[in-house]
């Protein structure tokens, strides 16, 4: 399993795909403050400072930018290895083909803290290249965790996306604006059972996200639901790997090449 790691950590140094992450979630802060601006001063919140710009980091983040980004990296990781042609040599690798892809979901897993920090870095520069207030060490650990988090877990409710759109040859850009779309929705889930159950509703409320007070929640979440809803994400996740094997492509490409190898061989 290590050596996988150490293969996928080195992949995604040629991926180009991973500069979308980046950009996004330096822009998330940008883009948050940014909207306090431009919005109307009926509706402009007059107290916006350090706590209010994570947790609208923390926000955009889980609804638009990481399911974006790490179905995009992750899918591209399990569809290279058809489109570069080297399934056919990793066939040849007495290695489970669900564990091959279990050590490409825990590389994104690993990426997906590295995001969090990384958010939690461009969210603190932005606030104080804006200017805002009320910035200490407690509101840094906090928020800091909470992003970070929030970033776990998104990336747990991603994981089936990103292996049953990673496995459809081409189909992890398509997979990243669903994905999208599905974690846009937790803003009309205000009450009732989806507004736990919901997996990235539900990634949000166990990071410690105020769901009331951002989104307007109209009842108090429930953790049991919240951790169901993660829980059913983790079981479609190991359900997908257990039934998932190499496509037909790939197999056809090796027989093709044993049987090219063997008519060479004749020939001589």
């Amino acid at each position: 399993m290590w050596s996988i790691l150490k293969g996928e950590w080195r992949k995604l140094k040629r991926c180009q795909i991973l500069l979308v992450g980046i950009v996004a979630l330096a822009l998330c802060p940008v883009v948050q403050y940014g909207t306090q601006l431009i919005i109307n001063p009926e509706i402009r919140d007059p107290n916006y400072n350090f706590v209010s710009l994570f947790a609208s980091v923390i926000w955009g983040n889980t609804q638009i930018f990481l399911p974006i980004s790490l179905v995009m990296t992750g899918g591209w990781l399990i569809d290279r290895e058809y489109t570069n042609d080297t399934m056919k040599n990793l066939l040849t690798v007495p290695v489970p083909y669900p564990r091959l892809l279990g050590g490409k979901l825990i590389v994104i897993i690993s990426l997906s803290l590295l995001f969090g920090v990384y958010s939690v870095a461009v969210t603190i520069l932005t606030g104080t290249i804006a200017g805002l207030e009320g910035f200490s060490v407690f509101v840094l650990l906090q928020q800091g965790i909470q992003v970070i988090a929030a970033a776990f877990n998104t990336c747990l409710v991603c994981m089936p996306m990103i292996l049953i759109f990673g496995q459809m040859r081409g189909a992890y850009l398509g997979g990243s604006l669903l994905t999208f779309f599905l974690g846009y929705c937790i803003l009309f889930f205000k009450s009732g059972f989806l507004l736990s159950a919901y997996p990235f509703s539900a990634a949000l409320i166990l990071a410690g996200f105020d769901m009331q007070a951002y989104n307007g929640a109209a009842q108090s979440p429930s953790i049991l639901l919240a951790l169901l809803g993660i829980a059913a994400a983790l079981v479609l996740t190991m359900v997908i790997l257990l039934l998932s094997h190499p496509g037909s492509k790939a197999g056809d490409n090796k027989k093709k090449k044993v049987r090219k190898g063997r008519g060479r061989r004749r020939a001589k």
